[in-house]
């Protein structure tokens, strides 16, 4: 449904009324219940297992990794909610809720876990395949089922080609971050 909305007022108006919707969803129905508990859980759990996996000696890389492929999935994630693809039922905080996306989260750390240990492009590439499969066809189906995350207009196949193709791309962009940083350093010895 689109609305016609003709002045900054207006639009400034929708999103305090958007915006006290979400806020007050969230004081009402997710704050403190059993499934928010369970998905703080979940995050501080993935957290801490990403990081007691990550190779310390590559921190800065495997980093860059993450953070561009968790830029990339939120800027994703956040369109897709924008048009109505998929939604969230629930939200460990009410503001800006993209960034506490279960899946988003379980995308971000294991295609930076596949990047650290599948370091050739040949082996990350059917890393990068196989995560992106699990995510899609396991993980994606469990946190529906389990009403943390719901598909409107999406399938689980778009979510493949998307995973995969950010995976790809960023270790791309790694790698050239890191080549031109290369480069640069041999010149200026």
């Amino acid at each position: 449904m689109l609305f016609s909305v003709t002045g900054l007022a207006a639009e400034i108006e929708i999103q305090n009324m958007l915006t006290s919707v979400h806020i007050g969803k969230w004081l009402q129905q997710d704050v403190f219940h059993f499934k928010w508990w369970f998905l703080l859980g979940l995050f501080t759990f993935s957290i801490v297992l990403w990081w007691r996996l990550l190779n310390k000696t590559r921190i800065p890389e495997v980093l860059l990794y993450t953070v561009l492929i968790t830029i990339v999935m939120m800027g994703i994630d956040e369109c897709g909610e924008e048009l109505i693809l998929w939604v969230y039922p629930i939200y460990l905080f009410p503001v800006f809720p993209v960034i506490t996306a279960i899946n988003l989260l379980f995308v971000s750390l294991s295609l930076s876990l596949a990047y650290q240990f599948f370091p050739t492009w040949k082996s990350f590439s059917c890393a990068a395949f196989i995560v992106a499969g699990l995510l899609s066809f396991i993980i994606d189906p469990l946190l529906v089922w389990a009403d943390f995350y719901r598909l409107l207009n999406w399938s689980y196949g778009y979510s493949f080609l998307l995973y995969l193709t950010a995976a790809l791309l960023i270790k791309g962009a790694v790698v050239l971050i890191y080549s031109i940083a290369e480069n640069a350093q041999k010149h200026s010895s």
